[in-house]
């Protein structure tokens, strides 16, 4: 009788408290098994490489503006001579500008890294070359002289000059080919009377040189 009743008052003790138990234990198992699953499908995929928009050769400004592209939300680093020197959050549009990037005095090498929220870092973008370049071009002319008088069948010279190899020459806002080794020659018709001649070498980071002359001709 004695274990009956001992049966009896289990029982209903289980079924006063055990379900109660018996739940706490499925939501902790549950969560347990969710934090797994969670772990299990961690993001490991990093960001695709930023993307810099081309930059110029070569400047003769000492502050330059980056513009690109990189994954949405993603931390972009801007690294300038292996260096990171700015760090950008990028928006919604997945484009990113960063600007008063200073230069140094010749080769400046650009490229950005993007890291995700998960920890993930991109590879490097492109590596970019740009050159700071403040020296005005050398321009000498070597024909004619400045003041110089022409007559007769002398209507027809030749402008003869050297520059650097890799800048432009403008007379009179024509453009005249230089060779590899500086030099450049131009036909020039002499109108009669005084001719102003000007003359400009550009190179590729901006600079300009300009010389201007005034020649006679007497038919």
């Amino acid at each position: 009788m004695f274990l009956f009743l001992a049966l009896i008052l289990s029982v209903g003790v289980f079924f006063r408290y055990g379900f109660s138990y018996l739940s706490r234990f499925n939501v902790f198992f549950s969560s347990f098994e969710e934090e797994e699953a969670n772990n299990g499908a961690r993001d490991t995929l990093p960001p695709a490489p930023p993307i810099i928009d081309p930059l110029p050769e070569a400047t003769n400004s000492a502050v330059l503006e980056v513009v690109g592209r990189a994954e949405v939300s993603s931390e972009l680093g801007l690294f300038l001579n292996g260096e990171e020197i700015k760090k950008v959050v990028v928006g919604d549009s997945g484009n990113f500008k960063i600007g008063d990037i200073g230069l140094e005095e010749g080769d400046n090498i650009i490229f950005a890294l993007a890291g995700d929220m998960a920890g993930n870092v991109s590879q490097e973008s492109v590596r970019q070359t740009i050159i700071l370049d403040k020296t005005p071009p050398e321009l000498e002319i070597e024909f004619p002289k400045d003041g110089q008088s022409f007559s007769g069948d002398e209507r027809e010279i030749i402008i003869k000059g050297k520059t650097e190899d890799s800048a432009v020459i403008a007379i009179n806002e024509r453009k005249v080919v230089v060779d590899l080794e500086g030099d450049f020659e131009a036909a020039y018709s002499l109108a009669d009377g005084t001719n102003s001649i000007i003359i400009i070498a550009k190179d590729k980071a901006g600079n300009q040189t300009k010389e201007e002359l005034g020649v006679n001709y007497r038919p």
